[in-house]
């Protein structure tokens, strides 16, 4: 009766023209301080970057910026910013919102855990580290960072950086208002006092039940946006999600439980079904050690627990969708980058290494806790891992289950042992997956720390030549799959519920909706 109560009950005002649903509750609808997917998504349909990525290809398009130029050695990037560019109350979108917002990413009092991801930009790095040592005498101007006008911002790099224009488009360089933020602080993002520039402005936000969005009448692009309103329903398990679909509560899933994957794949495959739509990620699934917690500080537990994984029957018991096995942490997809051989399973060989840590058989290690959040499939894929440990390395292993933002809390502060994870490519490029693992990459979430490794990810920042800069990354790769802060588990498929006529959803690598381009297909159309 709960699932039926929680399916019937609607948003007040007029119906929507889509309702969705693609995972728990949003944590943060703030780009300067978000890091999950699903919140990523929500606020590219909110605020829109100088660039987008466009749905189909992944390629940077203009968004704000109506055209850029790049000199000679690509380091400057000059972005002209389309006149008719509106926040949603109206107010024209400018080259010194842009500036505010990446300035507020760079103060450590934002404590944005992608902070990081401004570093190719000139004096960047350098300005949050000595903000964190003394803001005083952290200087804002030495930071290739130039407003030159209301609709001119002029970006320069430290070295050519073949993806900044990806990296335009994602969400830590969104704009922000600093009135809103100032007037209101953390509730800013709340309607009504959220305001935004993309194709959809927020009017609702029950939380654990729902959002409503509303087409922004401002958006520079708004002719072309079909849907007047859009719903985002929140459920915290996926057979509800399922279920909602079914019932038609819902016109878009990208939640599927695993044990309905497979017999939707097949009823697809057969054209029984015409509303499945199913592909692999840019993205993997991995289980993150804190290094800084004994037994987990010795290099050989690690490599112990991650050669006693036997991966092909957690896929076909347990995710059931048709995953990749994964060994190495950045997935297949990246043009000219050559695979990197992981930690493939070798029980005989965990077994010696545990003994030569000094835990034959699994004695003097103690419990061990898998943190997971609830809901999502994720406790069948521990109780595999479980098993796994506990039959082929003798060790006691229990499960830790938490609602999702406190299960971001708990990894950020690295309040575990041992914790799922998984990463989708921001951009198209194996640094993505990589340089968050640096010492204290706002991502790392792991206390591992390598000056190998750190300096790898520097030198192919500064490397010119796209087969060299590979290189030097797949490099860091195998050192960071020696050193095992992380353990890889399967490649991520998507498996999305499409209703039929909703036209615009495209299949993607980076797991990417563009909601501004959704429609419905005419009634008659295709009669």
């Amino acid at each position: 009766m709960a699932a039926v109560a929680v399916l019937a009950h609607r948003s007040q005002g007029p119906k929507a023209d889509l309702v969705w649903t693609g995972g728990p509750e949003v944590a943060s609808l703030d780009p300067g301080k978000m890091t999950a997917l699903g919140d990523h998504r929500v606020a590219a349909a909110l605020f829109e970057g100088l660039t987008v990525l466009d749905a189909g290809d992944l390629r940077p398009r203009p968004g704000v910026a109506c055209r850029w130029d790049v000199s000679d050695d690509r380091k400057t990037y000059t972005f002209h910013l389309r006149p008719d560019a509106r926040w949603s109350d109206g107010r024209p979108v400018t080259a010194e919102d842009f500036a505010w917002s990446w300035r507020r990413v760079l103060d450590p009092k934002t404590a944005a855990d992608y902070a990081y991801m401004l570093y190719p930009i000139r004096g960047a790095k350098a300005y949050f580290e000595a903000a964190v040592k003394d803001p005083a005498m952290a200087d804002f101007a030495t930071v290739g960072i130039r407003v030159e006008g209301p609709l001119r911002l002029t970006v320069e790099l430290v070295e050519p950086t073949a993806y900044f224009l990806d990296l335009a488009a994602f969400g830590t360089y969104l704009p922000v208002r600093r009135d809103m933020i100032e007037a209101y602080g953390d509730r800013w993002t709340f309607p009504p006092n959220i305001i935004s520039n993309g194709a959809y402005r927020l009017t609702e936000w029950q939380f654990r039940s729902r959002m409503r969005w509303q087409k922004n009448p401002y958006y520079w692009n708004a002719a072309n946006v079909a849907l007047e309103r859009i719903e985002a329903r929140v459920f915290e398990h996926v057979n509800t999600a399922l279920l909602a679909y079914e019932t038609g509560a819902v016109d878009l899933t990208t939640l599927v439980p695993s044990l309905a994957r497979q017999p939707l794949l097949a009823a697809s495959d057969a054209g029984r079904r015409r509303d499945v739509l199913h592909g692999e990620d840019l993205g993997t699934y991995f289980y993150r050690f804190n290094c800084t917690r004994k037994p987990l500080t010795d290099v050989r537990v690690r490599q112990a627990l991650a050669l006693a994984i036997s991966r092909e029957p957690i896929i076909e018991r347990a995710t059931r969708g048709g995953e990749r096995p994964a060994t190495a942490l950045v997935p297949p997809g990246m043009a000219g980058y050559p695979s990197v051989p992981g930690l493939s399973e070798d029980v005989q060989k965990a077994r010696r290494l545990l003994a030569e840590a000094g835990h034959p058989g699994g004695s003097g290690i103690g419990e061990l806790a898998i943190l997971v959040n609830r809901g999502l499939g994720h406790v069948p894929v521990a109780e595999m891992i479980q098993q796994q440990w506990r039959e082929r390395l003798g060790l006691d292993v229990r499960i830790e289950q938490v609602e999702w933002k406190v299960f971001l809390d708990m990894t950020r502060k690295l309040d575990y042992q041992i914790a799922r994870a998984g990463w989708y490519g921001d951009y198209v490029d194996p640094n993505t997956f990589l340089d968050m693992f640096v010492t204290d990459g706002g991502n790392n979430e792991t206390g591992w720390s390598n000056a190998e490794y750190d300096a790898l990810i520097a030198q192919a920042a500064r490397e010119t030549d796209p087969t060299v800069r590979l290189a030097v990354l797949a490099r860091a790769e195998r050192l960071l799959m020696r050193e095992v802060p992380v353990v890889p588990i399967y490649v991520y498929t998507t498996t999305m519920l499409i209703r039929a006529g909703l036209e615009g959803v495209t299949p993607n690598l980076l797991n990417r909706i563009d909601f501004s381009r959704l429609r419905w297909r005419p009634r008659d159309a295709g009669m």
